[in-house]
């Protein structure tokens, strides 16, 4: 019905609306440059810029200790204190120059101090995944660099002795003597095991060895792999440091409730992925053996909200004989089996929302070993959630850290979204443009929801913080009573996201009109070398008629299925201002089956008028006399059938002088402009009212040469299937709907089979309408004679 109305109304629509939420004295709702900046974005991901949105471009390496002062993790290794991100136990004061990414400036141990306090240590504040580590000196008169050092690294994992507050480093290769050069750089690789060319990294500890005179060190560089977008999942810890998030979430098997059944229970999701090896991490205890993988309890996922190119997964679990037995906690078991897949956000029909999301997923990588740390390594694919299972795990299992990197360049599609932006009144969005550079194999599209308001609602908490209902507040004691706090939440009339608007100038998709708007904007790119720039966005809408707006409603409530029905709809301005050019023609878009709608009267402020009705496509146009109306109310009595419950009478009204600018109406309450149909949800049949028949003689006399047949459909908006057999059960024809847009359908049947006119006899008639919920078959009999 959307579409067939825009082809009615098909306005080219220069006027525009007033928006008080963007700052703009202007009747378009337009978004440009920094006005996106009040739309909930990503931040850095997203950069609003004063002539469009940017998205981050990703690389394939990063110096981790560049930025290592924006992040905190468990304080461990506190033997000098917290201080952070750089401490030594020899001038502290310069100890943050190895750090500041500036190599003119440097640090100095203090010459009279002990050699055994010659070291200094990074804290990157989280463990990153790296495979290089560069240590830079000065080389001019008064600063050289050190010739005899050496280079530790630590992931960052409390140990079991000296009260978890020991930092256990490995030396990273062998330690350097009579060095003379300015640069040196490190190598990485896992411990035990040379084939893994990276190593988890918290702490870097640069260490000399004896005096070298005037010896100082002017950086520290620590080459991580790539992005870990693991590092931007909102997580409660995140979001209580105020840190920059990029949405998202991670659950595991704690989230889900098994009543009817027993299933293992998982917790510690978000330790999985806080970058922090200190002493959080994932647990399983009560394990369920064999059937679904859901019910075993061992499985997690991440949703990073938007989707991104990844080709790399680090899996760090618990493991007996793992990398690291030197730490606090224990009970290692062995993960085999495991799963690895991946969703792009493709929606699934199978998936269990409370598991992996209704997502449909596509198994990356299948791994039976057991080893104490994974490097899942594959071609970049899009990538918004990822789900790892173990089908068999058993034991008391503990898993400390995923790391998931995002491959170089850009992502494949980030979204941004508006806040609810009011349109001062009742408007007719018309259609959505916008300006955009849209390089080759990049584009972006635009969904909306739209709504009247919003209904105030009170939430009873008890001391504790829980929620309640009203009656266990008031009957819980005075000192558990906690805040009642109120909340203004949408009311019924907001509209789903709509179908995607995929280019600039194309129809609005949600309902209108309405006095409220939502958009969200997603940018997509094909292309990781390329992706799309926003410049402006633009809700191209109708300058309103009556400034003050229009309320609507129908009357009666109630009617009877597919039975011709006299309706009063009745349309009365807020208020008057003498300054509003006013409306002379009322349009009322009718439901499927209202083609036979006519217009019965019309009066102005009670008194009935001279109005002419006629048919518009799906709408009833109703021309009023002179004058224009301002202020008074407009009743118009119609007829017309309903084969849907609720029907919505959406109406809109303009004025001759200027066609091309139409206001809408709405309802004065909440389901002013519904109507009921009790039959056509009563029942569980989807054919309704049919009619035939049952005789007819094809012998083109002009006498009862057809047979007709016609019913109503109701619940769905599928299309019936109606074909003619033989008693012996062979297909003789198939009818086609006369009014495949109606909810009525149609047939007709001038006795043709494949052979010609049919012989006279019985025939069974077969009417099949299919759902996705089922199939309704319905079997009438005609009888051919001549």
């Amino acid at each position: 019905m959307k579409r067939r109305l825009n082809r009615i109304l098909s306005l080219a629509i220069v006027t525009v609306l007033t928006a008080p939420e963007t700052g703009i004295d202007a009747q378009d709702l337009v978004f440009s440059g920094a006005d996106f900046e009040s739309w909930n974005h990503p931040r850095g991901l997203v950069n609003v810029q004063a002539d469009g949105i940017e998205v981050k471009r990703f690389g394939k390496t990063f110096n981790a200790v560049a930025d290592a002062g924006g992040f905190t993790s468990i304080v461990i290794g506190n033997l000098y204190g917290s201080v952070r991100p750089v401490r030594t136990p020899s001038n502290q004061a310069e100890a943050h120059l190895v750090a500041d990414q500036d190599l003119n400036t440097w640090w100095k141990p203090i010459a009279d101090d002990p050699t055994e306090h010659f070291w200094v240590e990074v804290d990157l504040g989280r463990a990153v995944i790296a495979d290089k580590i560069r240590v830079i000196f000065p080389d001019t008169e008064e600063a050289r660099p050190f010739t005899f050092f050496s280079v530790f690294i630590s992931p960052g994992i409390g140990v079991t002795f000296g009260g978890g507050n020991r930092i256990v480093f490995n030396r990273v290769g062998r330690p350097v003597n009579n060095n003379t050069s300015s640069v040196v750089e490190f190598e990485l690789e896992m411990e035990n095991d040379a084939t893994q060319k990276f190593a988890p990294v918290r702490f870097v500890r640069f260490e000399a060895v004896g005096r070298t005179p005037n010896a100082a060190l002017a950086e520290i560089e620590v080459d991580g792999v790539g992005f870990n977008l693991a590092s931007k999942v909102s997580i409660e810890k995140r979001l209580e440091r105020g840190d920059e998030v990029w949405g998202g979430r991670t659950w595991t098997s704690d989230a889900r409730e098994c009543a009817d059944r027993a299933c293992g229970r998982g917790s510690g999701a978000e330790a999985l992925i806080d970058e922090d090896l200190g002493f959080r991490m994932w647990n399983i205890e009560a394990v369920i053996k064999g059937g679904d993988w859901r019910d075993s309890g061992y499985w997690g996922v991440v949703d990073f909200e938007n989707v991104f190119r990844i080709d790399r997964v680090v899996w760090l679990p618990y493991v007996n004989n793992g990398p690291y037995n030197y730490a606090h906690f224990s009970g290692g078991c062995g993960w085999t089996n495991q799963e690895l897949f991946t969703s792009d956000g493709s929606p699934s029909k199978t998936a269990i929302s409370e598991v992996e999301g209704l997502f449909e997923y596509d198994m990356l990588v299948v791994d039976t070993g057991n080893k104490g740390i994974y490097d899942f390594q594959f071609p970049p694919r899009p990538v918004r959630l990822i789900n790892w299972r173990v089908p068999s795990g058993s034991g008391n299992c503990r898993a400390i850290q995923w790391w998931m990197f995002h491959s170089e360049g850009y992502p494949a599609r980030v979204s941004i979204q508006s806040v609810d932006l009011a349109l001062g009144g009742a408007r007719s969005i018309r259609r959505v443009e916008w300006d955009a550079d849209l390089p080759p194999g990049t584009r972006i599209e635009v969904q909306t929801q739209t709504g009247n308001g919003f209904q105030s609602i009170k939430r009873y908490y008890l001391s504790n913080g829980k929620e309640v209902t009203k009656d266990a507040y008031e009957g819980a004691k005075k000192r558990q009573r906690g805040d009642i706090v109120d909340e203004s939440i949408r009311d019924a009339s907001w509209s789903n996201w709509s179908n995607p608007h995929r280019f600039s100038g194309q129809d609005f998709q949600s309902p209108t009109p309405r006095q409220w708007l939502q958009a969200r904007v997603a940018l997509i790119s094909d292309d990781p070398e390329v992706f799309p720039k926003l410049r402006s966005l633009t809700f191209v809408a109708s300058d309103p008629l009556i400034s003050s707006g229009l309320n609507g409603v129908v009357f009666p409530r109630e009617a009877a299925l597919d039975s011709l029905t006299e309706f009063r709809y009745t349309i009365k301005p807020e208020s008057f201002n003498g300054a509003d050019s006013g409306f002379n023609r009322v349009l009322i878009v009718l439901p499927p089956g209202g083609e036979g709608a006519e217009l019965l009267r019309a009066t102005v402020r009670g008194v009935e008028v001279e109005a002419i009705g006629s048919l518009r496509g799906d709408s009833l146009l109703v021309a009023l006399p002179p004058p224009v109306v301002r202020r008074d109310s407009v009743e118009i009595t119609f007829t017309t059938r309903l084969i849907e419950s609720p029907t919505v009478f959406d109406s809109f009204v303009f004025n001759s002088s200027e066609e091309d600018n139409t206001q809408g109406v709405l309802p004065v309450a909440f389901g002013a402009d519904q109507v009921f149909v009790p039959e056509a949800v009563a029942g569980g049949s989807l054919v309704r009212n049919l009619s035939q028949n049952d005789i007819f003689t094809p012998n083109r006399d002009g006498a009862n040469d057809l047979y007709e047949l016609s019913f109503t459909v109701v619940k769905t908006e599928a299309q019936p299937r109606v074909r003619v057999y033989s008693l012996d059960g062979a297909l003789v024809a198939e009818l086609a709907n006369a009014r495949s847009e109606s909810g009525r359908a149609e047939y007709a049947w001038n006795g043709s089979g494949t052979n010609g006119t049919v012989p006279p006899g019985v025939y069974l008639v077969h009417i099949e309408v299919s759902t996705d919920a089922r199939d309704e078959v319905v079997h009438r009999l005609v009888h051919v004679a001549y």
